[in-house]
């Protein structure tokens, strides 16, 4: 999991005389807080599931807090300089990724070469897949996820880093294009786009789940599904598919279109922030009874199935509690 960045210098190789005064996006505290929470519940959760069961959803808060926040950055860059630069958005984002990546794997590596030479080569596609920023798309084809027996699986957690990474490349060429005749009044509309391709993931999230045991594909085919001319679960492909987990990432660009904090904080609601809190509280309680109540995204209590209310409406539900707290700590 990535932090995004909270402040946007001037574009660089621009002079400064010909760089528009506008807004730049703000230190907020409070997005630091929440995603210290979203740690703690994710290391909890692997440290012991029993202890915090549905700790992995702290990863959907933070698909949220990206969406929201690079989403700003690219909105507010937009405004103070008159365009959106590529080249320099992608280059900040790989001085603050691959330095941490590229030593997280040479570290695995070698301890594996040192340590555990027999299982150094099932490291090797956790190892591209990781340098290549396709991890979840290997653990999909591979059946390696969360859902896997598999118990030597250093690297498993890098299908977020994948998703989120993907999201990084796509991203802004997408706002690129939607920035270019960018005018106040149309940037609710797009927030109305981003909303219902949300929600339409997750129709399709909901749809192509099954409920009922998941075993090999001889005695319940119905859990699996062609990728490429593959047969892989479903479970895994919904969880771990950057498509299907983009509406949190969504649902927090079209926050990003209507909660600018350059633009609340001098209007009615920066001046009536107060009267959010108790939204931020639901919002924060809400999130913490989830992550209590729900379950692994497998269930086997009583054999291995997928959590239904995960895949259908969960994750969206995450999403929402969220954007109440971003809502919140924006306006402070």
């Amino acid at each position: 999991m990535s932090n995004a960045e909270h402040t946007f210098a001037p574009v660089s190789g621009t002079p400064s005389s010909g760089v528009r005064r506008g807004p730049v996006v703000p230190y907020v505290p409070g997005l630091d807080g929440l995603r210290a929470l979203a740690v703690i519940a994710v290391i909890t959760y692997h440290a012991n599931r029993e202890w915090l069961g549905g700790g992995f959803l702290g990863v959907e808060v933070f698909f949220v807090i990206s969406g929201y926040l690079i989403t700003l950055l690219l909105i507010a860059e937009r405004e103070r300089s008159g365009s959106v630069s590529l080249t320099d958005f992608w280059v900040r984002r790989a001085r603050r990724l691959l330095p941490a990546l590229f030593t997280l794997l040479i570290v695995t590596i070698t301890y594996c070469a040192m340590f555990e030479r027999d299982r150094l080569g099932r490291l090797r596609g956790d190892v591209v897949g990781g340098f290549f920023y396709v991890s979840n798309w290997f653990q999909v084809w591979t059946g390696s996820s969360y859902t896997s027996s598999a118990e030597f699986a250093p690297l498993r957690h890098l299908w977020s880093l994948a998703v989120e990474e993907q999201f990084y490349i796509i991203w802004p060429l997408v706002m690129f294009v939607l920035l270019r005749n960018m005018r106040s009044r149309t940037l609710p509309v797009i927030g109305v786009f981003f909303t219902v391709l949300a929600a339409a993931i997750a129709i399709y999230t909901a749809v192509v789940f099954r409920t009922g045991p998941i075993d090999t594909i001889e005695k319940t085919p119905e859990q699996f599904m062609s990728f490429f001319g593959r047969d892989v679960l479903r479970t895994d492909f919904l969880y771990l598919g950057t498509v299907s987990r983009a509406s949190g990432l969504l649902l927090g660009a079209a926050l990003a279109t209507a909660w600018r904090p350059w633009s609340i904080r001098r209007g009615r609601a920066g001046a009536n922030a107060n009267g959010l809190d108790l939204l931020g509280i639901v919002g924060l309680v809400a999130l913490g009874y989830m992550c209590w109540q729900f379950r692994e995204t497998v269930s086997t209590e009583a054999g291995t199935e997928g959590y239904a209310l995960l895949y259908r409406g969960g994750l969206v539900l995450v999403a929402l509690a969220t954007i109440l707290v971003i809502a919140t700590v924006a306006c402070h």
